[in-house]
């Protein structure tokens, strides 16, 4: 008779799941947008959160912000199988790996989402649990949350500085984050002309910390297929006599078909200067050719000023250049961050003659911090300088180049 009762319940719960994902596969099923939870998720603490179990939690985040891809990962673990197709026409799937604390859906090229959840034991006894949600299309969106699960008060609470510490390598860039089904590392990839960026976040007991950015070649049909969904990441750069110099490098990068919004104030500015036509008011432009330094200079009255500016060095194997990027934009006083601030690299191949973007990481001028970081390029000298502007005081740093990358050191606190 136990036997039996047992049997009914396994299939009440079965036949519960089976019901729950025909509900979730109705369009007229309540979801969450990616989008509202893109803007919701850092500021909402989840209660209610018995056990630090991967099911658990992700139970309680699909009844926070609930979505299809979760659903669908949710009502497959309370059948208990590790793993199970949902949609035979797409190879949609789920997969489940409880004792390790991973799970994942995928499917074979459709429309619909997918996702991967993954939970880290930290040595303040807390856990670290992460959730990817990826939709490709209407709009395209890689959703990224962060949570600090503690046992003691059963809360999940965002931790969303992690992310900030994870910003993209190239302008426009789409960044796709792997989480570690095997192993503790974390992956964030990004894709250019030809190549795969892989940097690899090595776990320190506590969060996923930066440790180096792998380079892959793709395939001549992978590369074609992501170049149409963005900027090429090499390009050429033309010029007369021996070498380029700085107007070369400008021009070459203020060529490409997709800029952000300062690098288009300074082309359209530039061309302008060229013509021989007056700038206006606010705008100013110096070219040092003698000492490979360019800068555009904008004011918007007394409260607003965006500055790019350019640089290059000489590398000391004798075949590269590196040239760098800076925009800075000050409001009110205070520097601000905004999708086009910050620094951007380029490495020259003398023999190609070509820049191709280049990680700030892999050359050691990588800062990972909440706060608001402006530079400064060297128009004499070889140092960039950095000021972490905190609110109570700015840290200094200096990236001293030694031929190949910067070594930082910080100046004054």
């Amino acid at each position: 008779m136990r036997k039996m009762s047992l049997l009914i319940m396994m299939l009440l719960a079965v036949l519960t799941a089976q019901a729950q994902f025909d509900a979730s596969s109705d369009p007229s099923f309540e979801r969450t947008p990616l989008s509202v939870i893109l803007d919701g998720w850092k500021t909402k603490v989840i209660t209610d959160v018995p056990t630090a179990g991967i099911g658990i939690m992700l139970e309680r985040f699909d009844m926070t912000w609930p979505t299809g891809a979760v659903g669908d990962v949710c009502q497959v673990m309370q059948t208990g199988v590790a793993k199970k197709v949902l949609d035979k026409n797409d190879g949609y799937t789920v997969e489940v790996d409880a004792k390790n604390g991973y799970v994942e859906s995928y499917n074979e090229g459709s429309d619909r989402q997918t996702m991967s959840a993954c939970v880290w034991r930290r040595t303040n006894g807390h856990r670290l649990f992460a959730v990817v949600i990826s939709q490709p299309v209407d709009p395209e969106i890689e959703l990224v949350c962060f949570y600090d699960y503690d046992p003691q008060k059963h809360i999940l609470t965002p931790e969303p500085d992690i992310l900030d510490q994870i910003q993209p390598l190239f302008p426009t860039a789409y960044m796709n984050f792997v989480l570690p089904k095997v192993g503790k590392d974390l992956i964030v990839s990004e894709y250019s002309s030809g190549n795969t960026y892989k940097r690899i976040y090595k776990w320190n007991g506590m969060i996923p910390v930066y440790d180096r950015t792998e380079r892959e070649s793709m395939g001549l049909e992978d590369t074609e297929m992501m170049n149409a969904a963005g900027p090429a990441m090499s390009f050429p750069v033309k010029f007369s006599g021996a070498k380029p110099g700085i107007s070369d490098f400008v021009t070459a990068i203020l060529s490409q078909e997709e800029l952000c919004e300062s690098q288009i104030n300074v082309a359209a500015n530039l061309k302008k200067r060229r013509s021989g036509k007056k700038l206006a008011n606010g705008i100013s432009i110096v070219v040092d050719e003698r000492n490979g330094y360019f800068r555009f200079e904008m004011a918007s009255g007394s409260s607003e000023v965006c500055s790019t500016e350019y640089c290059y060095w000489n590398c000391s194997d004798g075949k590269h250049k590196l040239v760098a990027e800076n925009t800075g934009v000050v409001i009110n006083g205070k520097y601000e961050n905004t999708e086009c601030t910050g620094l951007l690299f380029y490495l020259y191949d003398n023999e190609t003659r070509e820049l191709t973007y280049t990680s700030p990481y892999d050359l050691g001028a990588g800062i990972q911090v909440k706060p608001v970081v402006s530079y400064s390029l060297p128009r004499t000298g070889k140092d960039i300088m950095a000021n972490i502007n905190d609110e109570k005081h700015v840290v200094k740093i200096r990236m001293k180049w030694n031929g190949m990358k910067f070594d930082q050191e910080q100046v004054t606190k």
